[in-house]
């Protein structure tokens, strides 16, 4: 059903080096300058008190995903179709506190909390969705895992794009309509911890709710079967 992509490991680490931490389009590799500009990286980052419970709605413009979760967690759209937003819930009956920090690029720009039982909290990105997208679908997602706070830098990308990202674990990386929602959609990532955390990344790569590939050590690597 799904079919294996072959990585272009040597080529998308060099590019990552020249890129930074945002993403990158299929421009002209032999034309430096001529790749059209995109936006900082974007993410939804959860805090509050250690272990609060939630379920959150994240949308852009083209699809939705509905994530469980407890703080705190990164939430990143690695191709996301801006405007985006997040709806999140507290599963507790208590005044622990819940909120979202919008992180664009390397700054907080605007922050929600609750203290409130059940409470909500709402963080928007690059402008105001108008509604709320149908679920994504096929429904694309890295889980990454590993030691608390380690930063990692990933590549994930299609059979056409890639995205250069840097986030901190635990983080959920939503991939939006891979290969034009094609069904033989080939989608992988490799991913890289930064720095001496001691001890080793753990990712999913799921694939419609089910986990289709795993890998974990220093640095990973992660496809569609």
């Amino acid at each position: 059903m799904w079919k294996p992509v072959h990585h272009r490991a040597i080529a998308l680490l060099a590019l990552a080096a020249v890129c930074g931490c945002n993403g990158f389009g299929s421009g002209n590799a032999t034309q430096p300058g001529s790749t059209p500009d995109v936006n900082a990286q974007t993410s939804f980052r959860m805090v509050g008190n250690l272990g609060t419970p939630f379920v959150a709605t994240v949308s852009d413009q083209r699809s939705s995903w509905v994530i469980q979760g407890v703080v705190p967690l990164n939430v990143l759209i690695a191709n996301g179709n801006f405007p985006a937003r997040i709806v999140a819930t507290k599963l507790t009956n208590d005044n622990a506190l819940l909120s979202i920090e919008v992180i664009n690029g390397y700054s907080v720009s605007t922050i929600s909390s609750t203290f409130a039982n059940y409470g909500m909290v709402v963080g928007s990105l690059n402008g105001k969705l108008k509604a709320l997208a149908a679920p994504a679908s096929p429904d694309a997602r890295f889980y990454i895992n590993g030691p608390a706070g380690g930063v990692f830098n990933a590549v994930v990308e299609d059979s056409t794009t890639a995205y250069i990202l840097q986030s901190r674990a635990p983080c959920v990386i939503l991939y939006d309509s891979p290969d034009n929602n094609s069904l033989n959609a080939h989608v992988d990532g490799i991913f890289n911890l930064v720095g001496g955390y001691g001890g080793p990344l753990n990712i999913d790569l799921n694939f419609d709710g089910t986990v289709v590939t795993s890998g974990g050590s220093g640095t990973v690597t992660v496809k569609v079967n």
